[in-house]
C-alpha cells in the first residue's frame, strides 16, 4: 500500500489533489461509467463538479444518484429537488429512490444507521441498473478523522482504526484525502451552490459532537493538526490491517482441516500456536465463509479462546445469527446451526416433476397451456416455459452473498439480501429458501419475489408453474 499523501492542500491544489488521490488508489479507469452519489451537500456537489472537469480527461460517463431518506419532512424533498435540477443543468442522467415509512424497521441501530445500509444498497441496486463499474462517494479527510475519534470512543480493532476505506468494492471516495475547508472554499470561489443538512448542526448525534466540539478542543488545547495526524494515522493502521489480514488468510488455510455444508473444522493445535492477531481472525474468517452476514464482536472472539484453551473437551458457544462454535477434542468447528443437509445446497430442478430438496421442502414443476388466470400465492410462480427452457438448465439452491435478481414490477437489479431484510426473514430462513436460476440469472426466490424475467406474456401459449412446499419441522 501507499503513502498517506498530501493532507493539507490548499483549494486551487483540490483538482490535482483529487486527481492524485484517484490514482494512488486507482480509483478509475478510462471509459468507466461512475455513479456519483449526491446529497446536494457541499462534499458530494463539488466531488461531481470535480469529476465532470475530469470526465474528457477521463472517458467517464457520470450518473447522478440521490438516496430521499424523508428523514427531514420538507427539507429532504428541498434536497432531492436541488440535485435534481442540478443534474438536469449538467445534462446528466439522474435516479433517486425516496425511502418509505416503515421501511427502516427491523434493519436494527439507529434510523441513521438503518438509512445508509439503505443508502448503500441502493447505490449497488443503481450501478447494476446503469452497468456501472463504480459508485464515487464525498468522504474527506475529515470524515475520517471523526470516524477513528468515534470509533476509539467506543472500541474499536485495528480494522475499525483504519477509519473509511478509499476503495472497497465498487465504492471509491475521491476526496477521502482532501479537507472539507479546501472543499468549501473551492465551492465558494466557483459559485457552486449546495444544501446545507439542518441535521448537522444538531449535538443530540455522536458524530455531530465529536465534530461541532471535541474536534475543536482538540484543536485548540493540544493539537492544531489533529484532523490531519488523525487521518495519517488512519492511514498507517490501515496498512499494518491490510499485511495482518493477508496473513491470516494464509493462517485459515493452514488451520483448516475440512470445510462442508454448513461447516468449517480447524486444526485446535495450529490455533493455539498462532499469535492471538491471527487467530482471532482465522476465526471470524470461519464466520463468513459460511455466507452467514453477522456483525461479531470482541466478546465472541473472546469466548471462542475461552472455549479453545479452557479445559473442557466438548465445550460450545451460541452466536449471532444461528451460528454456532464447538470444540471436537483436538478439533474447532464452526458452523451455521442448521442440519448439514439444510445448510448447503445445488441441484437440478425436475421439469417437469418434483424436485425434493432434504431438510428444506419440495418443488413441483407443471408444463400447462398458458391459463387466463392465475392462481396461487407467494409460494407459486408463473413463467414463460419455452423462453425459460430456451435460456438453459433450470437448477435450485440457497442464496448466496451477492445474489441480485430483477424483481417483477422493478427497474434494475436487487441484492437477495436486502430482499430478505425487507420481508425481515431470519439468517436460519434465508438458508432454506430456495433460489430458483437458470444460467446467471435468479428467476425465483421462493415465497419472496419472482423475477421480471421470463413472466407470461400475451404470445405465452405454455406456462411453467412452480410451486414450493416446506418441509414441516
Amino acid at each position: 500500500m501507499s503513502s498517506p499523501g498530501n493532507y493539507n492542500q490548499t483549494m486551487p491544489g483540490l483538482i490535482q489533489q483529487v486527481k492524485k488521490t484517484i490514482k494512488e488508489w486507482k480509483m478509475l479507469s478510462r471509459g468507466e461509467t461512475v455513479v456519483c452519489a449526491v446529497s446536494g451537500g457541499a462534499d458530494s456537489v463539488v466531488l461531481l463538479h470535480i469529476l465532470m472537469e475530469l470526465m474528457e480527461e477521463l472517458g467517464l460517463r457520470l450518473i447522478v444518484a440521490h438516496m430521499d431518506h424523508g428523514l427531514r419532512a420538507e427539507e429532504s424533498r428541498r434536497d432531492h429537488d436541488f440535485v435534481k435540477v442540478l443534474a438536469k443543468s449538467r445534462r446528466l442522467e439522474f435516479t433517486s429512490r425516496l425511502l418509505e415509512k416503515g421501511e427502516l424497521k427491523g434493519l436494527g441501530g439507529s434510523p441513521q444507521e438503518a438509512a445508509r445500509i439503505k443508502r448503500y444498497a441502493f447505490f449497488e441496486e443503481t450501478a447494476a441498473k446503469y452497468k456501472a463499474q463504480r459508485v464515487a462517494l464525498g468522504h474527506t479527510s475529515d470524515d475520517q478523522a471523526e470516524t477513528v475519534i468515534m470509533r476509539l470512543l467506543k472500541g474499536s480493532s485495528l480494522s475499525g482504526l483504519s477509519g473509511i476505506p478509499p476503495v472497497r468494492g465498487i465504492f471509491v471516495r475521491p476526496l477521502i484525502q482532501s479537507i472539507r475547508a479546501s472543499i468549501e472554499e473551492y465551492a465558494r470561489e466557483h459559485g457552486i451552490a449546495f444544501v446545507t443538512d439542518s441535521t448537522n448542526l444538531t449535538v443530540k448525534y455522536l458524530r455531530n459532537r465529536v465534530r461541532l466540539e471535541l474536534i475543536p478542543k482538540l484543536q485548540e488545547d493540544y493539537n492544531p493538526s489533529i484532523k490531519e495526524t488523525l487521518a495519517r494515522t488512519a492511514h498507517l493502521l490501515a496498512n499494518d490491517d491490510d499485511f495482518i489480514e493477508k496473513a491470516a488468510v494464509k493462517a485459515f488455510e493452514a488451520a483448516l482441516i475440512e470445510q462442508r455444508a454448513g461447516a468449517i473444522v480447524l486444526d485446535r493445535s495450529k490455533l493455539k500456536r498462532m499469535h492471538k492477531a491471527l487467530s482471532s481472525r482465522v476465526f471470524l474468517a470461519s464466520v463468513r465463509s459460511l455466507g452467514v452476514e453477522v456483525e461479531l464482536g470482541s466478546l465472541h472472539v473472546d469466548s471462542f479462546f475461552e472455549i479453545m484453551d479452557g479445559v473442557r473437551p466438548n465445550a460450545s458457544i451460541s452466536l449471532p445469527g444461528g451460528t454456532r462454535a464447538r470444540r471436537e477434542y483436538g478439533r474447532m468447528v464452526v458452523d451455521s446451526g442448521l442440519p448439514e443437509e439444510a445448510a448447503l445446497f445445488e441441484q437440478a430442478l425436475i421439469v417437469p416433476g418434483m424436485t425434493l430438496m432434504a431438510g428444506i421442502g419440495t418443488i413441483d414443476a407443471k408444463v400447462v397451456k398458458t391459463p387466463k388466470k392465475f392462481t396461487g400465492g407467494v409460494n407459486t410462480a408463473w413463467f414463460d416455459y419455452d423462453a425459460l427452457i430456451e435460456a438453459g438448465q433450470l437448477s435450485v439452491r440457497q442464496a448466496r452473498p451477492g445474489d441480485r435478481m430483477v424483481p417483477f414490477g422493478m427497474e434494475g437489479h436487487r441484492k437477495l439480501k436486502d430482499i430478505f431484510i425487507d420481508a425481515k426473514v431470519t439468517l436460519l430462513e434465508r438458508k432454506k429458501t430456495p433460489v430458483v436460476i437458470v444460467g446467471d440469472e435468479i428467476v425465483w426466490l421462493a415465497g419472496l419475489r419472482q423475477s421480471a424475467l421470463f413472466s407470461v406474456g400475451r404470445k405465452t401459449s405454455r406456462a411453467l408453474k412452480l410451486e414450493f412446499t416446506k418441509e414441516q419441522s
